[in-house]
């Protein structure tokens, strides 16, 4: 199982199309293995997909931090409505600005909202 989220980024939808190699804006700390959870912004706000980290984030030239992985969306991105219903996860998600680091709470639970374990019974 992959490891849980650490940060959430914001992407515009036209960012979430497609799954492949991406240069990230990311937190400082980020480094090779990390994971971020990308939430859309705008029209069908949720969390759309995942960034897995290849590298350590460098500096950015016009500011802040970047740092490469890969993008992968989800099959059944997690609507705004359902993070906002649950209490652990509203605190996070109820006035995103920008990037930001999750809670260890708020991770495992996305972590198992975003990877459910495999179903355990051979008929499915």
């Amino acid at each position: 199982m992959p490891p849980p989220p650490t940060s959430v980024l914001l992407w515009r939808a036209d960012e979430c199309a497609a799954a492949g190699p991406v240069h990230a804006c990311c937190l400082r700390e980020t480094a090779p293995g990390a994971r971020a959870v990308v939430y859309r912004t705008r029209a069908e706000q949720g969390i759309a997909g995942v960034v897995d980290f290849t590298a350590a984030a460098g500096p950015r030239p016009d500011g802040g931090w970047a740092a490469p992985g890969v993008f992968v969306p989800l099959a059944d991105p997690v609507p705004r409505a359902v993070l906002l219903a649950d209490d652990t996860l509203r605190p996070v998600f109820a006035s995103l600005r920008s990037r930001r680091r999750l809670p260890e709470p708020a991770a495992r639970l996305l972590a198992r909202m975003i990877d459910p374990p495999a179903d355990p019974r051979p008929d499915r």
